[in-house]
Protein backbone atom coordinates (compact mmCIF):
# COMPACT_ATOMS: atom_id res chain seq x y z
CA UNK A 1 0.00 0.00 0.00
CA UNK A 2 1.49 3.32 -0.78
CA UNK A 3 2.09 4.94 2.35
CA UNK A 4 1.14 8.86 2.82
CA UNK A 5 -1.71 8.87 0.22
CA UNK A 6 -4.19 7.56 1.82
CA UNK A 7 -7.08 9.44 3.97
CA UNK A 8 -8.58 8.37 7.06
CA UNK A 9 -11.74 7.73 5.64
CA UNK A 10 -9.94 5.58 2.83
CA UNK A 11 -7.89 3.37 5.06
CA UNK A 12 -11.04 2.79 7.09
CA UNK A 13 -13.24 1.19 3.82
CA UNK A 14 -10.41 -0.58 2.87
CA UNK A 15 -9.91 -2.22 6.30
CA UNK A 16 -13.76 -2.96 6.06
CA UNK A 17 -13.81 -4.26 2.73
CA UNK A 18 -10.52 -6.56 3.82
CA UNK A 19 -12.38 -7.68 7.18
CA UNK A 20 -15.37 -8.68 5.14
CA UNK A 21 -13.34 -10.55 2.64
CA UNK A 22 -11.44 -12.68 4.98
CA UNK A 23 -14.62 -13.54 6.75
CA UNK A 24 -15.42 -11.47 9.53
CA UNK A 25 -18.90 -11.19 10.94
CA UNK A 26 -21.22 -8.20 10.64
CA UNK A 27 -21.92 -8.38 14.34
CA UNK A 28 -17.99 -7.95 15.06
CA UNK A 29 -17.34 -5.22 12.90
CA UNK A 30 -20.10 -2.48 13.86
CA UNK A 31 -19.86 -3.30 17.45
CA UNK A 32 -16.41 -3.60 17.88
CA UNK A 33 -14.02 -2.12 14.57
CA UNK A 34 -16.60 0.76 13.45
CA UNK A 35 -17.21 2.24 16.77
CA UNK A 36 -13.39 2.43 17.48
CA UNK A 37 -12.29 3.68 14.34
CA UNK A 38 -14.95 6.21 14.15
CA UNK A 39 -13.48 7.38 17.04
CA UNK A 40 -10.11 8.10 15.38
CA UNK A 41 -11.79 9.27 12.51
CA UNK A 42 -13.12 11.81 14.30
CA UNK A 43 -10.26 13.16 16.22
CA UNK A 44 -8.42 13.21 12.48
CA UNK A 45 -11.36 15.89 11.61
CA UNK A 46 -10.65 17.92 15.26
CA UNK A 47 -7.19 18.14 14.46
CA UNK A 48 -7.35 19.45 10.90
CA UNK A 49 -6.25 16.08 9.33
CA UNK A 50 -6.85 13.93 5.91
CA UNK A 51 -3.88 12.08 5.10
CA UNK A 52 -3.96 8.68 7.54
CA UNK A 53 -0.62 9.21 9.63
CA UNK A 54 0.63 6.03 12.34
CA UNK A 55 2.00 9.48 14.30
CA UNK A 56 -1.45 10.78 14.37
CA UNK A 57 -3.14 7.83 15.54
CA UNK A 58 -0.72 7.11 18.29
CA UNK A 59 -1.46 10.48 19.91
CA UNK A 60 -5.04 9.50 20.03
CA UNK A 61 -3.93 6.46 21.94
CA UNK A 62 -1.79 8.31 24.24
CA UNK A 63 -4.61 11.06 25.13
CA UNK A 64 -6.27 8.01 25.67
CA UNK A 65 -3.77 6.53 28.13
CA UNK A 66 -4.18 9.69 30.09
CA UNK A 67 -7.85 9.63 30.11
CA UNK A 68 -7.54 6.44 31.66
CA UNK A 69 -5.30 7.09 34.06
CA UNK A 70 -7.31 10.12 35.06
CA UNK A 71 -9.74 7.48 35.71
CA UNK A 72 -12.44 8.75 32.76
CA UNK A 73 -12.65 5.78 30.71
CA UNK A 74 -12.03 2.05 32.11
CA UNK A 75 -9.32 -0.14 31.09
CA UNK A 76 -11.09 -2.02 28.80
CA UNK A 77 -12.07 1.37 26.66
CA UNK A 78 -8.71 1.92 26.35
CA UNK A 79 -7.25 -1.49 25.92
CA UNK A 80 -10.05 -1.64 23.00
CA UNK A 81 -9.21 2.17 21.54
CA UNK A 82 -5.14 1.01 21.61
CA UNK A 83 -5.86 -2.49 19.93
CA UNK A 84 -7.58 -1.26 16.89
CA UNK A 85 -5.37 1.72 16.37
CA UNK A 86 -2.26 -0.64 16.10
CA UNK A 87 -4.59 -2.83 13.70
CA UNK A 88 -4.95 0.30 11.44
CA UNK A 89 -1.72 1.05 11.77
CA UNK A 90 -0.30 -2.65 10.97
CA UNK A 91 -2.62 -2.66 8.15
CA UNK A 92 -1.33 0.93 6.70
CA UNK A 93 2.16 -0.25 7.15
CA UNK A 94 1.88 -3.49 5.37
CA UNK A 95 -1.29 -3.86 3.67
CA UNK A 96 -2.91 -6.71 5.53
CA UNK A 97 -5.21 -7.43 7.82
CA UNK A 98 -5.06 -11.16 9.35
CA UNK A 99 -7.59 -12.57 11.66
CA UNK A 100 -6.03 -12.36 15.00
CA UNK A 101 -7.07 -12.99 18.23
CA UNK A 102 -5.70 -10.27 21.05
CA UNK A 103 -3.01 -11.99 23.27
CA UNK A 104 -2.54 -12.02 26.99
CA UNK A 105 -1.43 -8.50 27.85
CA UNK A 106 1.74 -7.21 28.97
CA UNK A 107 3.44 -5.21 31.72
CA UNK A 108 6.10 -3.59 29.42
CA UNK A 109 3.74 -0.42 28.82
CA UNK A 110 5.85 1.92 26.52
CA UNK A 111 6.08 5.48 24.72
CA UNK A 112 3.94 5.62 21.79
CA UNK A 113 7.68 6.32 20.06
CA UNK A 114 8.87 3.04 21.49
CA UNK A 115 5.70 1.48 21.12
CA UNK A 116 5.60 2.64 16.88
CA UNK A 117 9.13 1.02 16.86
CA UNK A 118 8.03 -2.14 18.04
CA UNK A 119 5.07 -2.27 16.51
CA UNK A 120 7.32 -1.16 12.61
CA UNK A 121 10.03 -4.11 13.78
CA UNK A 122 7.10 -6.80 14.55
CA UNK A 123 5.75 -5.79 11.00
CA UNK A 124 9.09 -6.56 9.35
CA UNK A 125 9.64 -9.92 10.85
CA UNK A 126 8.21 -13.04 8.53
CA UNK A 127 7.65 -15.51 12.03
CA UNK A 128 4.81 -17.34 13.33
CA UNK A 129 2.67 -16.03 16.23
CA UNK A 130 4.40 -17.71 18.94
CA UNK A 131 8.02 -16.49 18.04
CA UNK A 132 6.26 -13.35 16.82
CA UNK A 133 4.85 -11.95 20.59
CA UNK A 134 7.84 -13.48 22.38
CA UNK A 135 10.32 -11.27 20.09
CA UNK A 136 7.59 -8.22 21.00
CA UNK A 137 7.67 -9.11 24.52
CA UNK A 138 11.39 -8.99 24.96
CA UNK A 139 12.24 -5.74 23.16
CA UNK A 140 9.19 -4.01 25.33
CA UNK A 141 10.85 -5.11 28.61
CA UNK A 142 14.00 -4.08 26.90
CA UNK A 143 12.72 -0.59 25.92
CA UNK A 144 10.81 -0.28 29.73
CA UNK A 145 14.33 -0.63 31.15
CA UNK A 146 15.96 1.87 29.14
CA UNK A 147 13.13 4.31 29.53
CA UNK A 148 12.93 3.46 33.78
CA UNK A 149 16.84 4.98 33.27
CA UNK A 150 15.61 7.66 31.90
CA UNK A 151 16.47 7.29 27.97
CA UNK A 152 13.31 8.25 25.64
CA UNK A 153 15.14 6.89 23.18
CA UNK A 154 18.07 4.39 22.11
CA UNK A 155 19.87 7.01 20.79
CA UNK A 156 22.21 7.77 24.17
CA UNK A 157 22.26 4.28 25.64
CA UNK A 158 25.36 3.47 26.17
CA UNK A 159 26.87 0.02 25.48
CA UNK A 160 27.38 -0.26 29.42
CA UNK A 161 23.88 0.06 30.20
CA UNK A 162 23.10 -2.25 27.36
CA UNK A 163 25.63 -5.20 29.19
CA UNK A 164 24.16 -3.98 32.75
CA UNK A 165 20.59 -5.15 30.78
CA UNK A 166 21.93 -8.46 29.94
CA UNK A 167 23.24 -9.28 32.82
CA UNK A 168 20.34 -8.52 35.21
CA UNK A 169 18.18 -10.75 32.87
CA UNK A 170 20.79 -13.34 32.62
CA UNK A 171 20.28 -13.75 36.28
CA UNK A 172 16.30 -14.06 36.26
CA UNK A 173 15.62 -16.13 33.86
CA UNK A 174 16.98 -20.01 32.26
CA UNK A 175 20.23 -20.13 29.80
CA UNK A 176 17.72 -21.15 26.97
CA UNK A 177 15.36 -17.55 27.54
CA UNK A 178 18.69 -15.76 27.48
CA UNK A 179 19.55 -17.55 24.22
CA UNK A 180 16.25 -16.27 23.02
CA UNK A 181 16.73 -12.63 24.16
CA UNK A 182 19.99 -12.06 22.92
CA UNK A 183 18.56 -13.14 19.71
CA UNK A 184 15.83 -11.12 19.26
CA UNK A 185 17.63 -8.30 19.95
CA UNK A 186 20.23 -8.66 18.04
CA UNK A 187 17.44 -8.78 14.96
CA UNK A 188 15.99 -5.46 16.86
CA UNK A 189 19.32 -3.70 16.18
CA UNK A 190 19.82 -4.80 13.16
CA UNK A 191 16.40 -4.12 12.26
CA UNK A 192 16.75 -0.37 13.78
CA UNK A 193 20.39 0.01 11.92
CA UNK A 194 18.41 -0.85 8.79
CA UNK A 195 15.95 1.57 9.42
CA UNK A 196 18.11 4.27 10.35
CA UNK A 197 17.39 4.84 13.89
CA UNK A 198 19.24 6.23 16.25
CA UNK A 199 21.25 3.36 18.45
CA UNK A 200 23.98 2.07 19.58
CA UNK A 201 25.95 -0.70 17.32
CA UNK A 202 25.32 -3.40 19.52
CA UNK A 203 24.77 -6.71 17.52
CA UNK A 204 28.28 -7.83 18.22
CA UNK A 205 27.35 -7.41 21.67
CA UNK A 206 24.30 -9.78 21.22
CA UNK A 207 26.05 -12.05 19.05
CA UNK A 208 27.56 -14.01 22.24
CA UNK A 209 27.25 -17.64 21.92
CA UNK A 210 24.80 -18.72 24.39
CA UNK A 211 23.85 -22.96 23.92
CA UNK A 212 20.78 -24.04 25.25
CA UNK A 213 19.93 -27.32 27.46
CA UNK A 214 19.07 -30.34 25.79
CA UNK A 215 17.03 -31.61 28.19
CA UNK A 216 15.14 -34.99 27.67
CA UNK A 217 11.65 -34.65 27.45
CA UNK A 218 8.55 -36.81 27.41
CA UNK A 219 6.06 -37.69 24.77
CA UNK A 220 2.32 -38.50 24.42
CA UNK A 221 2.00 -42.24 24.64
CA UNK A 222 0.30 -45.16 22.03
CA UNK A 223 -2.01 -45.54 24.32
CA UNK A 224 -2.52 -41.79 24.95
CA UNK A 225 -3.16 -41.25 21.14
CA UNK A 226 -5.82 -43.94 21.03
CA UNK A 227 -7.35 -42.64 24.18
CA UNK A 228 -7.45 -39.62 22.42
CA UNK A 229 -9.31 -40.19 19.30
CA UNK A 230 -11.48 -42.39 20.36
CA UNK A 231 -13.55 -39.31 22.76
CA UNK A 232 -12.95 -36.84 18.90
CA UNK A 233 -16.83 -37.41 17.34
CA UNK A 234 -15.96 -37.49 13.93
CA UNK A 235 -19.84 -36.78 12.89
CA UNK A 236 -18.97 -32.86 13.45
CA UNK A 237 -17.17 -30.48 10.98
CA UNK A 238 -14.56 -29.52 14.00
CA UNK A 239 -14.14 -32.89 14.72
CA UNK A 240 -13.45 -33.94 11.65
CA UNK A 241 -10.82 -31.24 11.28
CA UNK A 242 -9.03 -31.84 14.56
CA UNK A 243 -8.66 -35.76 13.62
CA UNK A 244 -7.06 -35.24 10.83
CA UNK A 245 -4.83 -32.22 12.44
CA UNK A 246 -3.77 -34.94 15.48
CA UNK A 247 -3.32 -37.57 12.88
CA UNK A 248 -1.24 -35.36 10.81
CA UNK A 249 1.20 -34.30 13.83
CA UNK A 250 1.68 -37.86 15.49
CA UNK A 251 2.28 -39.66 11.82
CA UNK A 252 4.84 -37.15 10.15
CA UNK A 253 5.88 -35.04 13.13
CA UNK A 254 4.98 -31.84 11.42
CA UNK A 255 5.25 -28.72 13.99
CA UNK A 256 2.01 -27.28 14.89
CA UNK A 257 2.69 -23.95 12.54
CA UNK A 258 3.54 -26.06 9.78
CA UNK A 259 0.43 -28.10 10.26
CA UNK A 260 -2.14 -24.88 10.10
CA UNK A 261 0.09 -23.31 6.96
CA UNK A 262 0.20 -26.24 4.64
CA UNK A 263 -1.44 -25.98 1.65
CA UNK A 264 -3.73 -27.98 -0.38
CA UNK A 265 -1.18 -28.16 -2.85
CA UNK A 266 1.50 -29.27 -0.67
CA UNK A 267 -0.31 -32.83 -0.58
CA UNK A 268 0.47 -35.33 -3.27
CA UNK A 269 -1.83 -37.81 -3.27
CA UNK A 270 -0.21 -39.70 -6.26
CA UNK A 271 2.94 -40.09 -4.47
CA UNK A 272 1.51 -40.31 -1.00
CA UNK A 273 3.46 -37.18 0.47
CA UNK A 274 3.44 -34.36 2.21
CA UNK A 275 5.85 -31.39 0.85
CA UNK A 276 6.32 -28.27 2.36
CA UNK A 277 9.11 -25.69 3.53
CA UNK A 278 9.37 -25.60 7.29
CA UNK A 279 8.50 -22.52 8.91
CA UNK A 280 11.10 -22.84 11.64
CA UNK A 281 14.28 -23.72 9.24
CA UNK A 282 12.92 -22.35 5.83
CA UNK A 283 14.05 -26.09 4.15
CA UNK A 284 11.68 -28.32 2.00
CA UNK A 285 10.56 -31.44 3.53
CA UNK A 286 9.14 -34.32 2.53
CA UNK A 287 7.19 -36.45 4.73
CA UNK A 288 5.01 -39.89 4.12
CA UNK A 289 1.30 -39.89 4.29
CA UNK A 290 0.15 -42.32 5.65
CA UNK A 291 -3.05 -44.47 5.13
CA UNK A 292 -4.96 -43.30 8.09
CA UNK A 293 -3.95 -39.93 8.06
CA UNK A 294 -4.75 -39.63 4.42
CA UNK A 295 -8.30 -40.73 4.71
CA UNK A 296 -8.70 -38.42 7.74
CA UNK A 297 -7.46 -35.21 5.18
CA UNK A 298 -10.03 -36.64 2.33
CA UNK A 299 -12.61 -36.68 5.08
CA UNK A 300 -12.14 -33.43 6.08
CA UNK A 301 -11.60 -31.82 2.68
CA UNK A 302 -14.47 -33.61 1.26
CA UNK A 303 -16.76 -32.96 3.67
CA UNK A 304 -16.32 -30.35 6.26
CA UNK A 305 -13.91 -28.16 5.11
CA UNK A 306 -15.65 -24.88 4.27
CA UNK A 307 -15.92 -24.18 0.41
CA UNK A 308 -15.77 -20.72 -1.48
CA UNK A 309 -13.20 -19.46 1.45
CA UNK A 310 -10.70 -18.65 -1.64
CA UNK A 311 -8.36 -19.84 1.27
CA UNK A 312 -5.32 -21.96 -0.16
CA UNK A 313 -4.53 -23.35 3.72
CA UNK A 314 -6.03 -26.80 4.26
CA UNK A 315 -7.25 -26.52 8.33
CA UNK A 316 -9.40 -23.41 8.17
CA UNK A 317 -11.32 -22.20 10.80
CA UNK A 318 -14.97 -23.19 11.92
CA UNK A 319 -16.50 -19.82 13.18
CA UNK A 320 -16.30 -17.21 11.22
CA UNK A 321 -13.99 -15.68 9.54
CA UNK A 322 -13.56 -19.19 7.93
CA UNK A 323 -9.84 -18.25 6.59
CA UNK A 324 -6.64 -20.31 7.74
CA UNK A 325 -6.24 -20.62 11.54
CA UNK A 326 -3.93 -18.18 12.48
CA UNK A 327 -2.10 -18.97 16.00
CA UNK A 328 -0.46 -22.75 17.28
CA UNK A 329 -2.06 -22.11 20.53
CA UNK A 330 -5.19 -22.63 19.66
CA UNK A 331 -4.02 -26.52 18.28
CA UNK A 332 -2.75 -26.42 21.75
CA UNK A 333 -5.86 -25.60 23.48
CA UNK A 334 -7.57 -28.35 21.29
CA UNK A 335 -5.31 -30.86 21.71
CA UNK A 336 -5.66 -30.25 25.67
CA UNK A 337 -9.33 -30.21 26.05
CA UNK A 338 -9.49 -34.07 24.46
CA UNK A 339 -6.73 -34.71 26.59
CA UNK A 340 -9.12 -33.63 29.62
CA UNK A 341 -12.06 -35.26 27.63
CA UNK A 342 -10.38 -38.67 27.55
CA UNK A 343 -8.92 -38.69 31.37
CA UNK A 344 -5.12 -37.74 30.78
CA UNK A 345 -4.04 -35.92 33.64
CA UNK A 346 -1.21 -33.47 32.47
CA UNK A 347 1.42 -31.89 34.38
CA UNK A 348 3.28 -28.42 34.23
CA UNK A 349 6.53 -29.01 31.05
CA UNK A 350 5.32 -32.90 31.15
CA UNK A 351 6.50 -32.37 27.40
CA UNK A 352 2.62 -34.29 26.97
CA UNK A 353 1.38 -31.35 24.81
CA UNK A 354 0.71 -31.45 21.24
CA UNK A 355 4.68 -31.45 20.58
CA UNK A 356 4.55 -34.25 22.42
CA UNK A 357 3.37 -36.02 19.35
CA UNK A 358 6.83 -35.31 17.10
CA UNK A 359 8.70 -36.85 20.51
CA UNK A 360 6.47 -40.10 20.06
CA UNK A 361 7.14 -40.35 16.26
CA UNK A 362 10.67 -39.68 16.80
CA UNK A 363 11.10 -42.50 19.77
CA UNK A 364 9.25 -44.85 17.68
CA UNK A 365 11.42 -44.59 14.63
CA UNK A 366 14.74 -45.14 17.31
CA UNK A 367 12.74 -48.09 18.36
CA UNK A 368 12.72 -49.49 15.14
CA UNK A 369 16.21 -49.25 14.56
CA UNK A 370 16.09 -46.08 12.38
CA UNK A 371 19.34 -43.83 12.81
CA UNK A 372 19.68 -40.75 14.52
CA UNK A 373 20.72 -39.36 10.80
CA UNK A 374 17.04 -40.45 9.85
CA UNK A 375 15.42 -39.41 12.43
CA UNK A 376 16.60 -36.38 11.86
CA UNK A 377 15.78 -35.50 8.22
CA UNK A 378 12.41 -36.54 8.95
CA UNK A 379 11.97 -34.30 11.66
CA UNK A 380 13.37 -31.67 9.51
CA UNK A 381 16.72 -30.63 11.40
CA UNK A 382 19.79 -29.37 10.43
CA UNK A 383 21.71 -31.45 12.62
CA UNK A 384 21.27 -34.60 14.71
CA UNK A 385 22.33 -32.74 18.02
CA UNK A 386 18.89 -31.10 17.23
CA UNK A 387 17.21 -34.23 17.82
CA UNK A 388 18.40 -35.64 20.93
CA UNK A 389 15.94 -33.29 22.94
CA UNK A 390 12.94 -35.34 21.43
CA UNK A 391 14.61 -38.58 22.43
CA UNK A 392 13.23 -39.78 25.60
CA UNK A 393 13.52 -43.51 26.69
CA UNK A 394 12.01 -45.63 29.22
CA UNK A 395 13.26 -49.45 30.61
CA UNK A 396 10.88 -51.12 28.07
CA UNK A 397 12.58 -48.79 25.26
CA UNK A 398 15.55 -49.54 26.27
CA UNK A 399 14.86 -53.41 25.91
CA UNK A 400 13.70 -53.03 22.56
CA UNK A 401 16.68 -51.63 21.36
CA UNK A 402 19.28 -53.92 23.17
CA UNK A 403 21.36 -56.25 21.22
CA UNK A 404 20.89 -59.91 21.40
CA UNK A 405 23.82 -61.08 23.59
CA UNK A 406 22.61 -64.33 23.34
CA UNK A 407 24.54 -65.35 19.90
CA UNK A 408 28.19 -64.24 21.54
CA UNK A 409 30.06 -66.92 22.74
CA UNK A 410 31.19 -65.79 26.31
CA UNK A 411 34.68 -67.62 27.87
CA UNK A 412 35.30 -67.29 31.28
CA UNK A 413 38.40 -65.54 31.81
CA UNK A 414 40.33 -65.11 34.94
CA UNK A 415 42.46 -61.83 36.35
CA UNK A 416 45.78 -61.78 36.36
Amino acid sequence: MEQNTVTINQLIAQILDEMRRIGYSETTIWRYYQPAMGQFRKYYVQTGQAAYSPEITDEYISLNKERYERGEVTYQSFKKTRYVGRRMNEFFLSGQFRYTSQKRGTSFMLSEGNERIVDQFLCSRSCGDKSRYDAGWTVRKYLQYMEKRGHASLSDVTHDEVREFILKTAASIKTSGLHNVLLYLKHFHIFLKDSGIPAPDCVELFSYKVYRGMPIQSYVTDEELERILGVIDTETETGKRNRAIILVGATTGLRAIDIIRMKLTDIDWRKGEIKLVQSKTGTTTHVPLMKETGEALKDYILNARPKGTGCGEVFLRVSAPKTEIQDTTCIGCMFRSYQEKAGIRRQPFDGKGFHGLRRRLAKKLLVSGSPLTTVSQILGHDDTDSARQYLSLNTDDLRECALDFSVIPLERGCLS
